[in-house]
């Protein structure tokens, strides 16, 4: 099942002056929030080229603090080639507690697409449920012939879900969206209240 949590064209929840203050959030450090960062961080990994002569390019979208580009840094350097945008400007601290400056990037990503680097993986974990349109920026990253790693809580409905989100899905409707981007579920797992998902372009 899909749930439209707003009402209008745009939803509030997606928009820069909505985030503008926000404090930040250093998820990589949050017992709740850990679990499913190393699952999408294990799912990059299975979706890099290891034969490869250069390294794969990967882009998180929506990436917080930088907790899981600091971490696939760090580990995999010598294979993946990661960068990461995001628009909270309380996020920049954890950019430069992490040493991501000129790593990490402010950019509405969703309304300046064009200026997104092609990939060969985008990360997109806690995003999508923000999102006045969700369903387009999968289709966007599907044009680009990309693989996918997302993640969005798994127990949410219209009744019953977090104020900050515009969206809720169970584990069906999130499939859904996902293979009707046009892409190809390799894995999907459910790690604590979140699902997990690593896609392939069909």
């Amino acid at each position: 099942m899909e749930s439209k949590c707003y009402d209008g064209d745009v939803a509030v929840v997606s928009t820069f002056e909505f985030h503008k203050d926000r404090e930040r959030a250093p998820h990589w450090e949050q017992p709740i929030h850990r679990g499913r960062l190393e699952t999408a961080g294990r799912f990059v990994l299975a979706a890099r080229d290891i034969d490869a002569v250069a390294k794969t390019t990967v882009v998180d979208l929506g990436c917080g603090d930088g907790g899981l580009v600091a971490h696939l840094r760090l580990n995999w350097s010598r294979t993946l080639d990661v960068s990461g945008y995001d628009f909270q400007p309380s996020n920049e601290d954890g950019w430069k507690e992490r040493r991501l400056e000129g790593v990490c990037h402010q950019l509405d990503f969703v309304r300046w697409w064009t200026a997104v680097p092609r990939a060969e993986v985008y990360v997109i974990t806690e995003v999508l449920e923000h999102l006045t349109d969700p369903h387009a920026m999968l289709k966007r990253i599907r044009l680009r012939g990309a693989q996918l790693v997302c993640s969005s809580p798994h127990d949410e409905t219209y009744e019953s879900h977090d104020a900050c989100h515009a969206w809720a899905w169970d584990q069906e409707g999130y499939a859904a969206m996902i293979r009707e981007a046009g892409f190809a579920i390799r894995a999907h797992e459910i790690v604590d209240r979140f699902q997990v998902v690593w896609a392939v372009p069909e």
